[in-house]
Order: structure tokens, then sequence, then C-alpha cells
């Protein structure tokens, strides 16, 4: 079952200051089409192959302009799009016991499943304005429209997974490597979408991993002649968890927004004969398309 409305009153203070946080996610990154290729100058090559250096750099560039051209023209055609969006009554919580090391996590003593997923509709909701999708409530669940403009999203479902992960440290001096291995709380959250624009779409999916801080060094001491390893561990609070929930909605409103424009452009160069396709993606901040990682967006789970 799904929420059609997620309670607007319950623990509205607690929403509005995770909210406020203004947790941005750092997806976007600072990749760009015309920084895929370097060459370094000191390289002695042939003129032949600077030849097809070149028109391989000519054609990606075109490619990217070209792909970002039609990312234009899907926004000109869509510039108002509502979403019916529905988030799960409740998520799958489990904890992990691991055996090997004898212990399981305590960041979920007291995980409040209805704030996570309250704070995280909120935050999805709002970063999808941003991108200029409209989250509404339809008054009939069971009559919605649905085409180009109209998306229905479902988030069907969640899974939050605690458990301890065992993390190894790898130092280097000049002479020697020294490993070091640290149990770090870990919080998997993993999710299935569905998305419909008049048209099912593969189930879409994605997991992210929320771990302990972690930082070390190493000194060497010419005294002694030794090497002193130190580290410190910040570790998960549950109020980390919920913040972690702002992230994970901001993140899914620009996976959902980017996953339905690449669509297009996809289908799009199809049309034209074109078999390549770089991912793009869209900050409405800053108004600009970036090139995507490969890992970072949505999976489509084929049947």
């Amino acid at each position: 079952m799904f929420k059609q409305v997620r309670n607007e009153t319950q623990q509205r203070t607690v929403i509005r200051n995770l909210l406020d946080n203004r947790v941005l996610s750092s997806r976007l990154g600072d990749g760009g089409c015309s920084s895929a290729m370097t060459v370094k100058g000191s390289m002695l090559v042939s003129p032949s192959f600077l030849s097809l250096v070149g028109l391989l750099f000519v054609l990606l560039l075109s490619g990217c302009q070209t792909e970002k051209k039609l990312a234009k023209q899907y926004m000109a055609n869509r510039p108002n799009i509502a979403a019916a969006v529905y988030f799960p009554e409740q998520a799958e919580v489990k904890v992990e016991y691991n055996d090997q090391l004898g212990k399981k996590t305590e960041v979920l003593n007291g995980f409040d499943q209805d704030m996570f997923l309250d704070v995280m509709y909120h935050a999805y909701a709002e970063t999808m304005g941003d991108y200029g999708v409209d989250v509404y409530v339809p008054e009939d669940a069971d009559n919605v429209q649905i085409d180009s403009t109209h998306w229905l999203i479902i988030l069907s479902q969640m899974e939050v997974v605690g458990r301890i992960t065992e993390y190894e440290d790898y130092l280097f001096s000049d002479t020697d490597e020294f490993s070091y291995k640290h149990p770090l709380n870990t919080v998997n959250v993993a999710s299935w979408f569905e998305v419909n624009d008049g048209n099912w779409r593969p189930v879409l999916f994605c997991e992210h991993n929320l771990m302990d801080g972690f930082d070390s060094k190493t000194d060497f001491s010419i005294w002694t002649n030794t090497i002193d390893y130190s580290y410190s561990i910040d570790t998960l609070k549950l109020k980390d968890v919920y913040n972690y929930a702002v992230y994970l909605g901001k993140l899914y409103a620009g996976y959902t927004y980017d996953y339905m424009m690449n669509s297009y452009v996809g289908a799009e160069l199809k049309k034209k004969g074109y078999a390549y396709q770089i991912m793009l993606r869209y900050d409405p901040y800053e108004k600009k398309f970036r090139y995507a990682e490969e890992d970072d967006g949505f999976i489509e789970i084929k049947n």
C-alpha cells in the first residue's frame, strides 16, 4: 500500500529543520564532454595518430553537442510537468549481524521509518520543483492523468539495512605498505522506482551507503626509526540517517528528471540512426548540463 498523502503535520518542525540544511547532492561533479580526453604534450606520436585522436575528439564533442541540443529541446517542449508521486507506507528495515566480527550496528536503534520516509518525500517534492516538476496529490488515485507532461512515479519498494562493514585501510611509506582493518557502521538504502509517462518504463533501481566518517595518517619518527599509525572515526548517529534522507530525496529527484530527459534523447538519437549516447545530468541551479558518470543514476532492471 502507498500513502496518498504523506502526513503534512506529523513532525513538521523536525522535517523543516532537516530540509533547511539544504544538503545538495554532489553527484553533478565538474566533468564535461569537452574534458573527456587529454594528450600529454611530451608524447611523441605520428601525424596519423594525432589525426585519429583529433577526429575522435571532434566526433565526441559533436555527439555531446547533439545530445545537449536534444535535451534543451526536451525541456522547451515540457515547460510545465506535473507528477503524482507515491512513496510506500513502510520500508523494509533490517539489522544484519556480522558473524565474523561478532557484532551488529546500533545506529538504527530507535529508527523511525515514518520520519525517514516523510523527510525523503518532502525533499524529493521540493527538489522536483527546482527541476520544474510540480508534485501533486490527485483527487482520485485510480484516475491519474498520464502523458508526457503528467507523470506517475511510484517508489514501490525500499530497503534500509544496517550492518557492520570491515574497511581495510592501506597506507604507504617509501619502503613499506601498511594495512589495517576497521569495523565501520554502515546504512545501506536500496530503492526501486516505477515511472509512467504514457509508457511504463523498466523498473529503476539504485542503492547508496552511509558509513562512519574515517580518517588516518602515518608519521615517521627519525628518532626511533618507526612509523606511527593513527586514525579517527566519526561514528554515525541516528540524526545522520535522517539527514541522509534529505540527501537521498534530492538525489532521487535529480535521477528521476535526468532519466526521463535521457530517455527522450536516446529515443531521438535512435530515430536519427545514431547508436552512441552520452548520458547527461542537468543542474537546475546553475542551468547547465554535465556529463554523467557510469554509476551516477538509476539502473534499469529489465525482465
